[in-house]
């Protein structure tokens, strides 16, 4: 979780009672272009960067490198900002002769793509968790540590499934159980000749040392794949309605579109943000150039209880780069943020290239030579709790919250009215009557841009007598972006 408090944010409409002219608005982050690059030798074979966990005070990105007899290893990279990474030496892993390097063992497993997160009711020896798959492995199966730095692998299996791409793992005190999102294929319809579409499915389980449970009578199941026949008992096959659907395109979307590398975290206890990749699909041969090619943007999407999601906002989160850019044909979101200051850090891969460029057939091995200089991950950056905003037009409008329960000394506002912009706040009780003392009349001018506006009502931003209380917020402003309340 990212933050455990009662801020409330306006990403929907949980907290708004009531808008006159203000609307709900998409803000996407800031490219801040490459953050880690390719500037070691036991990263030529090749990388691959996956997700972000905060553990005492320091945040890790994790990613994959090819070793040269072509088994991967996880490496590390560390920071205290988000923005400034460093690769520490471990010292387990021999390289060349030396273990001064930043490789992290992981038991001899080949796992395509991994997750990482902290467990906070894990025992000390269990306390890192490590979701990942692999078809020659059966499927998705569980590695554990005590401190992040060697992973051992769980006997048996999470899911014997086709599950490819990267998964969003993580435990959720809310409802006292350890959730992944991960890879489904949705057969209700798409472009051929799968007549398919990528889309996001979730798997909830309170023990991951136990097989994860699905509904193995679902209809329309996927045949098992020719080339795992044999990998397990039954062979292995993708997912369609086995585990349920909770992110994927619908009648809104391009037809050839698809959803899937949700990077879900769990931002707040009751507030999940995604960031999915979008898929763009081009026509496989003879009509199109490549096998499964397309090209890739990242969307957003909300949720209050991380089953049913919000995709109001269906314009792109984070846009194509320009030419001269890294991301100009697809990328994809890490899982994980770090907060730091006024801003939240996020992570994007991506590259140069569609999706399938150079698959002239299914089998087709396509090499991508890597050299010093190659970017592993790039850096975006968003305002604090800045997502998505309530918006007014430059003529005025006004926002009523629901009713909310005050639990400091003052309210603080994160708001921007810029020069041209301004607001005014009053408090009402929870029947909506106004609070003497705190009322437009005497509210002091918002005028400004910060993450941590404190009100004040005839200079005064003292709210202790409400402390306890449910009180609702009026805003009323003209040409301003509210973007969360604390109180």
């Amino acid at each position: 979780m990212v933050f455990d408090d009662n801020r409330l944010l306006f990403f929907d409409y949980e907290h708004i009672d009531s808008l006159e002219d203000v609307t709900l608005s998409l803000n996407p982050p800031s490219k801040k272009g490459p953050c880690l690059f390719v500037d070691r030798e036991w990263e030529l074979g090749g990388t691959r960067a996956h997700c972000i966990v905060e553990w005492n005070g320091e945040f890790r990105l994790y990613y994959k490198v090819a070793m040269p007899d072509g088994k991967p290893l996880l490496a590390l990279a560390v920071s205290r900002d988000g923005i400034n990474w460093d690769k520490p030496e471990i010292g387990i892993v021999e390289f060349n002769g030396s273990r001064a390097n930043n490789l992290i063992p992981i038991d001899g497993c080949q796992p395509n793509e991994v997750c990482i997160f902290v467990d906070p009711i894990a025992p000390d020896e269990h306390r890192f968790k490590l979701i990942c798959h692999n078809q020659a492995e059966c499927g998705m199966y569980l590695m554990t540590s005590p401190d992040g730095l060697a992973f051992k692998r769980a006997q048996g299996n999470l899911l014997q499934f086709i599950c490819d791409n990267n998964n969003s793992a993580f435990y959720d005190p809310r409802i006292g159980k350890y959730v992944i999102y991960l890879r489904g294929w949705d057969r209700s319809g798409g472009p051929p000749p799968m007549h398919a579409r990528r889309s996001v499915v979730r798997a909830e389980t309170d023990d991951l040392f136990k097989p994860i449970p699905y509904d193995n009578n679902a209809p329309d199941p996927w045949p098992v794949s020719p080339k795992w026949t044999d990998i397990v008992d039954g062979g292995l096959r993708r997912i369609n309605k086995e585990l349920p659907m909770v992110l994927g395109c619908d009648e809104l979307d391009p037809p050839q579109g698809g959803l899937y590398q949700g990077a879900v975290v769990q931002y707040l206890p009751n507030a999940y943000l995604a960031f999915p990749s979008f898929y763009f699909s081009y026509p496989f041969p003879p009509e199109g150039q490549f096998v499964n090619d397309g090209v890739l943007d990242i969307q957003f999407a909300s949720s209050r209880d991380g089953i049913k999601w919000d995709r109001s906002f269906r314009e792109s989160y984070v846009r194509l780069d320009l030419p001269d850019e890294h991301c100009t044909k697809q990328m994809h979101m890490l899982t994980g943020m770090v907060p730091h200051g006024y801003i939240i850090n996020q992570y994007r891969v991506g590259s140069r290239r569609t999706h399938g460029e150079g698959r002239i057939t299914k089998d087709t091995k396509v090499e991508h030579k890597t050299k010093i200089g190659d970017p592993i991950a790039h850096r975006l950056e968003q305002r604090l709790d800045g997502f998505v905003s309530a918006d007014s037009v430059y003529t005025g409008g006004t926002l009523l919250t629901k009713p909310f329960k005050v639990q400091s000394l003052s309210i603080r506002l994160n708001i921007d009215t810029s020069a041209s912009g301004v607001a005014y706040a009053a408090l009402l009780d929870e029947n909506g009557v106004l609070i003497p003392g705190y009322t437009l009349e005497e509210s002091d001018r918002i005028q400004g841009n910060d993450t941590n506006y404190v009100l004040t009502w005839n200079g005064s931003s003292d709210v202790s007598r409400l402390r306890g209380k449910q009180v609702r917020l009026l805003l009323k402003s003209r040409n301003t972006k509210l973007f969360a309340l604390y109180s």
